[in-house]
């Protein structure tokens, strides 16, 4: 405290700490950069610009990416870096850490999206690519990108409904290869993987079926063979009864057998 006040009033040196480096300007021209220490200056001719040097982590703003076959990921990532070439950190870059932001989720957007289901699965290969495309950020600005790493790395609700979908999906048909494979039928199959209720004996009920069927055109032709026989029955039975009915006629008249008879014998 002592110093910081002392250095406020006399503004003639100042005060650089573990952890931190200074690059000396004279006359607005950067110079050489400076240590921790304490380092004397001219008033008004030299000034000092003070940044961290040591390790720095960035929290980046959860991000919404398309994957490259239309899932939908959140994605929060933290990056660690250091600056090792302080001169670059304050002459290439008005303000290294907003640049550094931007930067990097530019990176792990143009990364991710060009994953799909399979890939994103590589964590490994995914930090490796975002490596590769932060390099020249390095030596344009003079940091080191020590550490890439996702506090989150998952599919949104939606995506996730769709991935656990086709998990249980390939589940499923790999159970129903199984207890094919074991000489169950497709049906008693599809009855076990899924629960539905369904027949387990469909040939069972199919010659049964089948058997109603026969026994019911059979009784439909008996029935109809003797309904013919009753027909044929009364109509012979109404055949006699005309019969009869004419020789009780001819009885009332006794002479026309008579006559009938004599007619023949005149002939």
């Amino acid at each position: 405290m002592f110093l910081e006040f002392l250095e406020s009033v006399t503004g003639v040196f100042v005060v650089v700490y573990d952890g931190q480096h200074g690059l000396k300007f004279t006359l607005g021209r950067a110079k050489e950069v400076v240590g921790p220490g304490v380092h004397f200056k001219l008033p008004i001719v030299q000034k000092f610009e003070l940044e961290e040097t040591k390790h720095t982590t960035l929290d980046l703003e959860p991000q919404v990416i398309q994957l490259n076959d239309d899932l939908i990921y959140e994605v929060d990532a933290k990056v660690m870096y250091q600056i090792v070439d302080l001169r670059k950190a304050k002459i290439e870059i008005d303000d290294l850490v907003t640049g550094l932001q931007n930067r990097v989720v530019m990176a792990v957007q143009r990364v991710i999206q060009a994953q799909d289901r399979t890939s994103i699965r590589d964590v490994d290969a995914i930090i490796r690519a975002i490596f590769e495309e932060l390099r020249p950020v390095e030596e344009q600005w003079g940091v080191r990108i020590l550490q890439v790493g996702f506090s989150n790395l998952s599919p949104s609700p939606s995506t996730l409904e769709i991935t656990q979908l086709d998990l249980l999906v390939r589940e499923r048909l790999a159970k129903f290869a199984d207890l094919q494979r074991a000489g169950l039928s497709p049906e008693a199959c599809v009855a076990l993987v899924t629960g539905a209720v369904v027949t387990t004996h469909p040939q069972v009920e199919q010659q049964s079926r089948a058997t109603s069927v026969r026994e019911s055109a059979e009784l439909a032709e008996s029935t109809e063979a003797s309904l013919d026989e009753i027909e044929a029955e009364q109509k012979e039975r109404a055949k006699r009864e005309k019969r009869k009915k004419e020789n009780k006629f001819g009885e009332g008249f006794p002479g026309t057998d008579d006559a009938e008879d004599r007619d023949g014998e005149d002939d």
